[in-house]
């Protein structure tokens, strides 16, 4: 083997392991990107975890608790103490929230409603409003639609709900 074939394969040698630690450098940073893509600062969003509300149906002047979640994806899940009284019962709640402001929210959140027999009726779409008061305090605002079961042909029930809530904490006993 002459001297010239060793330096080219020495030079190959430099140029693969160079290739290699710029595919390695450049696979860390976009391993890292998606998660600071998932939220506009790269951190939480104040409203994600789940809330301890108090809803208040305006109209039949009538309140009680639930709770909503709100997760990094842009879910939201909810489920109340009025779900399955007075009858008819209800679905679990599901749906979608946005950020609309510094410290505004909006969400459109359904569920179905059904007979007797078990049948589904009708969907019932919420839109609500929050807004972050503080860290942990909700407050908010918000409208809901009757539906056929598949979404469609929606009326507004002119039953607005007004609610208070506050940010639930992961506790040891």
């Amino acid at each position: 083997m002459s001297i010239a074939s060793f330096g080219n394969r020495t030079g190959m040698k430099r140029k693969v392991g160079a290739l290699l630690l710029a595919a390695a450098v450049l696979s860390i940073g976009s391993v890292s990107q998606p998660a600071t893509a998932q939220s506009e600062s790269g951190l939480r969003a104040p409203i994600e975890g789940t809330w301890i509300l108090e809803v208040h149906r305006v109209t039949q002047n009538f309140t009680f608790t639930a709770f909503q979640s709100f997760t990094a994806g842009g879910v939201t899940l909810a489920t109340g103490t009025a779900d399955r009284t007075p009858p008819p019962p209800i679905s679990p709640l599901y749906g979608t929230w946005k950020r609309t402001g510094d410290n505004s929210y909006a969400t459109s959140l359904s569920f179905f409603i059904f007979d007797p027999a078990g049948n589904a009726v009708a969907m019932l779409q919420n839109y609500e409003t929050f807004h972050l008061n503080a860290y942990n305090e909700i407050v908010g605002t918000g409208e809901a639609y009757v539906c056929e079961p598949t979404g469609d042909n929606c009326v507004n029930t002119n039953s607005p709900i007004t609610f208070t809530g506050k940010l639930m904490k992961a506790q040891r006993p």
